[in-house]
């Protein structure tokens, strides 16, 4: 069975990407912990066994330069939907049609996550049909499907913190067997960036999200901590 590991990623704009934390962080510091997360989440994959990897781009670009560069050894493919939900089964349908058994995307705005549960991921789609990484937002930062199956993905309130709950009672009606992980997080607003800082202060390994931490020690967050205290 071929394993198949999907990004989502955007090319990296300056004023496009990290948007929720721009009330705190310049555009530029915004721009440079989005290519932090991702260089890390490039690396974090290194470690998980699969047979072939696809960074799922989204850009206005023809060609997105930045991701070129930093994921020279990926199979590109062009997010297609209106919607989160549409781009998600594209995506799996795409890697489908590739001839991946088992499927499991991230995004990459989690440089801390464990390689250990993609592969968990990849283990656990051998006997369950969908896989999901519960985040604490109530979203999901990772999911895993076996079958592309358009239902699990329609009408969704995406970006609401009931996706993983409606995506659990979904795969219910489908008659689907699901399994999930740990919970996690993604680095979306200022709460969560500050909680990922204090979350890298403790390891001892410092190799760990190493592009992360390195521009968070230049982004001085305090200033943003005393604006939410």
């Amino acid at each position: 069975m071929k394993h198949c590991l999907i990004i989502f990623a955007k090319e990296p704009k300056k004023g496009k990407v990290k948007t929720r934390l721009q009330e705190y962080l310049t555009n530029l510091k915004c721009l440079n912990l989005y290519k932090a997360f991702l260089r890390d989440t490039l690396d974090l994959v290194k470690k998980v066994s699969c047979e072939y990897k696809i960074l799922a781009y989204d850009s206005n670009d023809k060609t997105p330069t930045y991701l070129k560069k930093v994921a020279p050894n990926y199979m590109f493919y062009k997010q297609k939907g209106d919607d989160l939900g549409q781009r998600l089964y594209n995506a799996f349908r795409f890697a489908n049609d590739n001839g991946a058994s088992k499927i499991v995307i991230i995004g990459s705005d989690s440089p801390n996550l464990p390689p250990s549960s993609i592969n968990e991921a990849f283990s656990l789609l051998g006997h369950c049909d969908l896989v999901l990484g519960p985040s604490l937002d109530g979203g999901y930062y990772l999911i895993g499907l076996k079958v592309t199956c358009f239902g699990l993905f329609k009408d969704i309130k995406w970006s609401s913190p009931t996706v993983f709950q409606e995506t659990i009672n979904r795969a219910k009606k489908l008659k689907l067997k699901v399994a999930s992980l740990d919970k996690g997080y993604d680095i979306d607003d200022i709460k969560l960036l500050l909680r990922l800082q204090n979350d890298l202060s403790k390891l001892k390994n410092k190799n760990i999200a190493r592009w992360t931490q390195k521009t968070l020690n230049s982004c001085n967050l305090e200033c943003a901590r005393g604006k939410i205290e």
